[in-house]
């Protein structure tokens, strides 16, 4: 049938709402990189129901189906690849259908956005504790689709962490229940974790049963100066054992990142130190009880001072002065436009050896491109490293990458620490796991989606 015909049936199943033909859906983002949509219908589900239905009719009509949450994704995960794609958002889907502060869960709908989950739960005086740049659009579908990370997962994990159960629509249109509510749960495959950080090729994922947490009362960052990067496994250990668990988000800054964004004749961002120090790190504490976290945080960083493990530590004593800090490691905005255009990856590596790493890097793509530029960041604890490069052009992109991801891979790390495959990454991926485990892989894709009808063409 025709694409008029097939919207004209998805209509007569679920709502003259339910689709938005492809004129009136042209330029969409699907990217904050500025990618769009061209020329393709998006279907606007309101239910678990619906979005059975229209998978079941794009099935029988030869069409292929991308998901679509808040377009917040970094690795071309929504771009077109087989040209007869549609598009189904889950921007009717933002129901809470609960929040149990007894349980401590919450069963929502897809397209939840993660700020307003976020926002609910601290109503109850409860944490949703996955949290990143994007929480205003990113949706709870996505995050799980990706397996999203951000600042938190040093404490709290990712998002495969946080979810307890699922429903998913299969390929042909099934609905699988998988909606549990417990921690722990041994009873036979755990099926859910499939669909988590598969990015929608395995299956649309329509609603989800999350954990929460109680909420922390308090929090207190730290900006610190480091003497020497060597020093920063034994650092982040001594910090972790003083504090207890209770040590949220160590995020560390490489000079030339942080410089980026406090230096220049009219700084964008105040830096509370004089240059020269090797790197910075931003951490935070969170906690609840009567404990006073600030004076325990600063006798422990006059004790690391003391031992030379930091140049130089600024505490934050108001919000302001924390969402300052915040502001120097978060905006990405301004690192786009002063690095662009930019080749950006996000890879994980052993916290022993990343400075190696970066030195490696460094010296290479220096040789190749010798008026590139990098700049480094990165959660650092959780191993993930994000590398932001500008010099290299489109075409140069294969040689960067295979650059970029052979430290990766003779350390033992991961091409993606947290954003996926996508597009972007499919080569890296070949290269990266033994041919054993691609085969895997792709037997799984044959198996849940026979006719490469979800996402066509992303991670395997």
């Amino acid at each position: 049938m025709t694409d008029d015909e097939l919207i004209r049936h998805v209509v007569a199943g679920c709502g003259v709402a339910s689709v938005v033909p492809p004129a009136d859906a042209e330029g969409r983002s699907l990217s904050p990189f500025g990618a769009r949509l061209h020329a393709a219908p998006v279907l606007r589900p309101a239910n678990t129901s619906q979005v059975a239905t229209m998978v079941r009719l794009l099935r029988d009509a030869g069409k292929s189906l991308v998901p679509l949450g808040g377009a917040t994704g970094l690795v071309a995960g929504l771009l077109p690849s087989s040209g007869t794609e549609w598009y189904l958002s889950t921007e009717r889907m933002r129901k809470i259908e609960r929040l149990d502060r007894e349980s401590r869960v919450a069963v929502v709908q897809a397209g939840v956005v993660l700020q307003t989950l976020q926002e609910a739960a601290a109503r109850q005086d409860m944490l949703f504790p996955i949290d990143l740049g994007a929480r205003g659009s990113a949706s709870i579908g996505g995050l799980i689709a990706t397996n999203a990370g951000g600042e938190r997962v040093l404490r709290f994990g990712m998002m495969r962490d946080q979810v307890l159960g699922l429903e998913v629509v299969m390929a042909d249109g099934t609905v699988l229940d998988l909606m549990d509510q417990v921690v722990k749960n041994n009873a036979g495959y755990d099926l859910k974790q499939l669909f988590i950080g598969s990015e929608g090729t395995l299956g649309i994922v329509t609603r989800a049963v999350v954990r929460l947490r109680p909420a922390l009362e308090r929090n207190e960052a730290a900006l610190l100066a480091l003497n020497d990067l060597d020093d920063l496994p034994n650092l982040l250990f001594r910090i972790e054992s003083a504090l207890g668990g209770s040590l949220s988000a160590f995020e560390l800054m490489w000079p030339d990142f942080f410089e980026l964004m406090t230096g220049g004749e009219i700084p964008r961002h105040r830096s509370p130190f004089e240059s020269g120090a090797a790197a910075y790190v931003l951490m935070e504490l969170e906690e609840s009880g009567a404990i006073d976290s600030s004076e325990r945080l600063i006798d422990l960083l006059d004790g690391l001072a003391t031992n030379g493990l930091l140049r130089g530590a600024a505490v934050a004593r108001t919000h302001a002065d924390r969402d300052a800090f915040w502001r120097i490691r978060n905006d990405i905005e301004h690192l786009i436009k002063a690095m662009s255009p930019l080749h950006a990856y996000d890879v994980s590596v052993p916290i022993a050896l990343m400075t190696g790493y970066v030195a490696e890097l460094r010296t290479a793509v220096a040789t190749r491109w010798p008026h590139s530029r990098i700049v480094v960041f990165g959660h650092v604890a959780d191993n993930n490293l994000h590398v932001v490069v500008n010099g290299p052009t489109e075409t140069d992109k294969e040689a960067l990458d295979d650059l970029v991801y052979a430290g990766v891979m003779s350390r033992r790390g991961s091409i993606s620490a947290e954003h996926g495959i996508g597009l972007d990454k499919r080569r890296g991926l070949r290269a990266a796991r033994p041919p054993d485990v691609m085969a895997l892989m792709q037997a799984l894709k044959r198996l849940l989606d026979p006719r490469d009808m979800l996402n066509p063409g992303k991670v395997v």
